[in-house]
């Protein structure tokens, strides 16, 4: 690596951040977002380990370190900075929208050096506000600033030599699914278990980091980062470890080895022609069974669900609720009886989730490259939205009915079953619905990479404020049946006419509003 490779990278890496700001400045929908996610991750979240921070504080303070306690924070920075370096290798945006003139223009080196730089401030960014005021909270319980800086400096080159493990590990397992030729359907499996082994893992962890169960670092053989931890506490009273000192050489060791690895891997990918090609199977057209053969717009939705079987990439933005369902499934590791307590109602939430994310959050964004043939051969977009709200319904009730049901069929009594099915058609319709409308007040038809997938993804906001506002409506309804099996009265019946309302505007309201935005869209809107 020459000193010009680390200018080009320096040059590359300060356009990206100052692109990224002026998009972020420029658009006040992403604006509110960011300074909401801000606000919420970086002041609030840190304060619900308000009383452990402050315990952890004042025994730092007191002459005797809690290393066990301590070890515990060094693993979690640890982790912190191997999930962010390998979700910014996995995850990978453009390097801007000139990324071929970019390759050609500069080494390799630069490129790679320019991306690191770029997508690890860009994903560390939101860590910097509730580190800070966790070390705040630090120095509040101990009364001085020292014990503070002593974690700091203990947890930085954890931090960074996560970061650059974690990339390398994220730039290795890119490019041997870009090697492995295996088919998107089999990636989506691996993602799944390792997304799901991590979610056990985290949930397995929580007790330590709460302080009700044995210390994270107290199960690694050794206990390396107590002795670790014993080396960076040695002027509050702590007495070094030897291991500790090898601890430290080993993490400060890792710091270029990873970068030199990174280098290497990331530069072949840059190199390498072939494109992952895991969407792209060459399989005969079918025919649209009998049951979605009967309407135009059944026959929209059988082709829908037809290309998101050959292409599972097409439903990349579901990873949100893909990540939901596994914190659910984390938790049945401590906790088996929420499977049958809670698992019945989780499944309608679920499904109506589906039944708008899948299809209806971006209606015709989706559709973008057919936009010039879809506006001038039809009409109206009635039966293309009501095509891709039928495939909906079709994914969201597998996992409504096929799931809930059998689940409420074995722990819930019957009336409450009965109940939770009659509600399950109408939140789905309604679902859908509402998420037509978001994706029209919100649509996307420019074309981003999230998830390594390249298209046009819908909004993020959107997205989010459909996702959390069916989970409240929804289990409001849920709860409507709850009550209404145990007796009713006036004040219940009035719920229930108010709630139904909600889903009837909501719905209805959010189909016509799309049909009305979409059937006055032009290719100047685009």
């Amino acid at each position: 690596m020459r000193r010009s490779d680390l200018r080009d990278g320096a040059v590359l890496a300060r356009t990206e951040l100052r692109a990224q700001i002026r998009r972020i400045a420029g658009n006040r929908r992403q604006l509110i977002g960011v300074v909401v996610g801000v606000l919420s991750f970086g002041l609030f979240f840190p304060l619900t380990f308000l009383s452990q921070v402050l315990a952890f504080g004042a025994g730092l303070a007191g002459g005797d370190p809690p290393l066990a306690r301590f070890g515990t924070v060094l693993v979690s920075a640890l982790t912190i900075g191997l999930y962010f370096g390998a979700a910014t290798a996995i995850n990978q945006t453009r390097v801007g929208a000139i990324g071929p003139l970019v390759r050609t223009s500069i080494p390799p080196e630069g490129v790679v050096i320019g991306r690191v730089t770029s997508e690890t401030l860009q994903a560390t960014a939101f860590a910097v506000v509730p580190g800070v005021v966790l070390l705040v909270m630090v120095a509040a319980g101990a009364g001085t600033p020292l014990p503070a800086l002593l974690v700091l400096a203990a947890s930085l080159p954890l931090l960074v030599a996560g970061l650059v493990v974690g990339r390398t590990i994220g730039a290795t397992v890119r490019y041997l699914g870009l090697l492995s030729r295996l088919s998107a359907w089999a990636k989506a499996v691996v993602l799944v278990v390792l997304a799901g082994t991590v979610f056990v893992g985290f949930q397995t962890a929580i007790p330590a980091v709460m302080g009700d169960g044995p210390a994270l670092s107290a199960l690694l053989p050794g206990q390396p980062l107590q002795a670790y931890a014993s080396v960076v506490s040695a002027p509050l009273g702590a007495t070094p470890r030897p291991l500790g000192v090898v601890v430290a050489a080993v993490t400060l060791a890792a710091i270029p080895v990873g970068l030199a690895a990174t280098l290497r891997i990331e530069s072949a990918l840059l190199f390498d022609d072939r494109g992952d090609q895991s969407g792209d199977q060459q399989t005969t057209s079918r025919s649209a069974p009998r049951v979605l053969a009967a309407t135009p717009s059944t026959r929209i939705a059988w082709r829908y669900l037809l290309r998101t079987r050959r292409n599972p990439k097409l439903v990349s933005h579901l990873s949100m609720v893909l990540f939901g369902g596994l914190a659910f499934v984390g938790s049945l590791v401590t906790q088996p009886d929420l499977l049958t307590d809670l698992g019945p109602g989780a499944a309608v939430v679920a499904g109506s989730v589906l039944a708008g994310a899948t299809f209806c959050l971006n209606p015709m964004g989706d559709d973008r490259e057919q936009l010039p043939l879809l506006l001038t051969s039809t009409a109206s977009t009635r039966h293309l939205l009501r095509g891709r709200v039928v495939g909906g319904l079709v994914v969201g009730g597998i996992v409504a009915v096929g799931v809930g049901l059998p689940l409420g069929l074995v722990s819930d009594p019957p009336l409450r079953v009965l109940g939770r099915t009659l509600l399950t058609p109408v939140a789905l319709l309604a679902a859908a619905g509402t998420a037509l409308g978001v994706g029209a007040v919100v649509p996307k038809f420019e074309r981003s990479e999230y998830m390594n997938v390249e298209r046009a993804h819908p909004s993020t906001l959107g997205t989010l404020t459909y996702f959390f506002g069916t989970l409240v409506v929804v289990g409001i309804g849920l709860a409507l049946v709850w009550l209404s099996v145990d007796g009713g009265g006036p004040l219940l019946v009035g719920a229930w006419i108010v709630y139904l309302a909600v889903l009837a505007t909501t719905g209805v309201g959010g189909y016509y509003y799309a049909v009305r935005k979409f059937d006055r869209l032009t290719l100047d809107d685009v």
